[in-house]
C-alpha cells in the first residue's frame, strides 16, 4: 500500500516503494554492517586468547579499544540510516553519504595505526565509493526518499 503525499505544486503523489537498485543498496550496506559486527566479535576473541589466530602477543589495549569503538559506531549509524530509509526521510542521503565516508576515513585511521594494509584498505574502500556514488546519483532514491 502507498501513502499519498502533497507535492509543491499541490498534486498528490504516492511514496515510491523502497525497490530496485534501493534494495540492493540496503543489502550492501547491511552486508558491510554485518561484515563489521563479525570482525568486531573476532577481534574481541584473538584479543582474548591470541593463539586463536597463531599470534603469541597480545594486541595493544588502545589499538583494540579503538577498532571495536569504530565498528560499533559504524553499526549504529548504518541502522539509523535503515530507518531513516525506512521512513523515507529525505536525511537518509546525507547520512548515507557520512556512514560511507566515516567508513572511509576508520579505513584509514586503522591503516595509519597498522591495523590494516594498504591492499586491504583499497579493496574495503570501493564498495563505500559505489554506495556513495548511486545514492548521489539516482534520481529515483530522490524520488524514493522525499520527506
Amino acid at each position: 500500500m502507498h501513502r499519498t503525499a502533497r507535492l509543491p505544486c499541490g498534486r498528490i503523489a504516492a511514496d515510491e516503494p523502497i525497490r530496485g537498485w534501493l534494495i540492493v543498496y540496503l543489502v550492501a550496506l547491511g552486508v558491510l554492517a554485518a561484515h563489521g559486527l563479525g570482525l568486531t566479535i573476532a577481534s574481541l576473541i584473538v584479543a582474548a586468547d591470541p593463539s586463536v589466530a597463531g599470534l603469541t602477543s597480545f594486541v595493544p589495549a588502545p589499538a583494540l579499544a579503538f577498532y571495536v569503538v569504530s565498528n560499533a559506531l559504524l553499526i549504529l549509524y548504518t541502522a539509523l540510516v535503515f530507518v531513516l530509509i525506512f521512513r523515507r526521510k529525505r536525511s537518509a542521503i546525507a547520512h548515507s553519504v557520512a556512514v560511507n565516508a566515516l567508513s572511509v576515513a576508520f579505513l584509514l585511521a586503522w591503516h595509519a595505526l597498522h591495523m590494516k594494509s594498504a591492499v586491504g584498505v583499497a579493496i574495503d574502500t570501493i564498495p563505500n565509493v559505489v554506495l556513495v556514488a548511486y545514492i548521489l546519483a539516482s534520481g529515483r532514491v530522490r524520488r524514493t526518499l522525499r520527506r
